[in-house]
């Protein structure tokens, strides 16, 4: 026994209109993705306060390693907050990706120089010999 359904025509304004939406959809979230990811200016979140300085010199490699110490002597290895303890454990775990590449050490200006040391000593153990520290260039008055 076949069962017919009552209502067997489907409307092609609803078809039309169901295809511009799917479309659209599609267009803005492979939009959106790729500006996302593309996006040269992508930071870490992390609010740091640099400290000034007058002259810049630029790490040679393609993406370093950024390594953070807030005021409050948190260390942020690519956003992800590490223990004083696994600091030499995760250094070494980035070590065999960032060796060419170096390490970016951006330290806040409240924050204690034993932390910026340990984060220095940490990419030397694990063998990174480019380390270079973040800074903010002061304005020729």
């Amino acid at each position: 026994m076949k069962i017919r359904p009552k209502n067997r025509q489907v409307s092609l304004e609803s078809l039309a209109m169901m295809d511009i939406v799917m479309n659209m959809f599609i267009f803005f979230f492979v939009s959106f993705s790729l500006l996302y990811t593309f996006n040269p200016h992508q930071e870490s979140k992390i609010k740091v306060s640099l400290p000034k300085g007058m002259t810049m010199a630029q790490l040679k490699g393609d993406n370093p390693l950024v390594v953070t110490v807030t005021a409050k002597n948190e260390i942020y290895i690519t956003n992800a907050l590490v223990t004083e303890r696994s600091l030499n454990e995760r250094m070494a775990g980035y070590a065999k990706d960032y060796r060419d590449k170096g390490v970016i050490v951006k330290a806040d200006r409240q924050a204690s120089v034993d932390y910026f040391v340990k984060v220095l000593d940490a990419a030397k153990l694990a063998g990174i010999s480019k380390v270079s520290v973040s800074i903010e260039l002061k304005k020729n008055e």
